[in-house]
């Protein structure tokens, strides 16, 4: 039966409602554009060496887990109403992930045990409708006379109701590169 290493959390406004999960050492990968419009139509998408993650909303904070396993974990069987999974290949260089918003808040430390490879994430959301009542709640009383406390309130009482869930376990070694093979 697999086993979870760890889980790292991030919880926060993503900039441009876009989380990204990829290797530290690989950013701005060719096909970025693509995975990105991919994911603006299909909430995830993938360069291979970057996953694109497209939040429901950018006002309430998002909370997004990492778990990193020894295996595949299987489906999610936890109670709670997950959607998913989604299933993504992540090549991984360093094998030292990073996850986080393009200019705003990231997490390190995001280091599986058997370092480099190509790994597996299966990505899991819930509270993607709550979360965009939640935006209309606030948005509501936004530009009313004396809201801040009323605003701030709110963004405390919805924070972390849209939620993601990464599992992510090793595959395999990376391919050759083009560039290694034999000519």
């Amino acid at each position: 039966m697999p086993t979870r290493y760890s889980t790292h959390n991030l919880t926060g406004s993503p900039a441009y409602k876009l989380l990204v999960l990829r290797d530290r050492y690989c950013d701005a990968a060719v096909g970025a554009d693509e995975a990105i419009a991919e994911a603006n139509r299909n909430m995830a998408a993938s360069t291979g060496y970057e996953i694109y993650l497209v939040v429901r909303q950018d006002l309430v904070d998002v909370r997004a887990d990492v778990e990193i396993w020894d295996g595949d974990p299987g489906e999610n069987r936890q109670a709670d109403a997950w959607t998913g999974p989604t299933v993504f290949d992540l090549d991984c260089p360093t094998g030292e992930l990073v996850l986080g918003s393009p200019t705003g808040t990231y997490i390190g430390g995001i280091d599986p045990p058997q370092g480099s490879g190509r790994y597996a994430v299966a990505l899991y959301h819930r509270g993607r409708e709550q979360a965009e009542e939640a935006w209309r709640e606030v948005a509501a009383v936004m530009g009313l006379p004396d809201n801040d406390a009323r605003i701030a309130e709110l963004l405390d009482r919805h924070a972390g109701v849209e939620q993601y869930l990464l599992r992510v376990w090793r595959k395999g070694e990376l391919p050759p590169a083009e560039d290694d093979e034999d000519v």
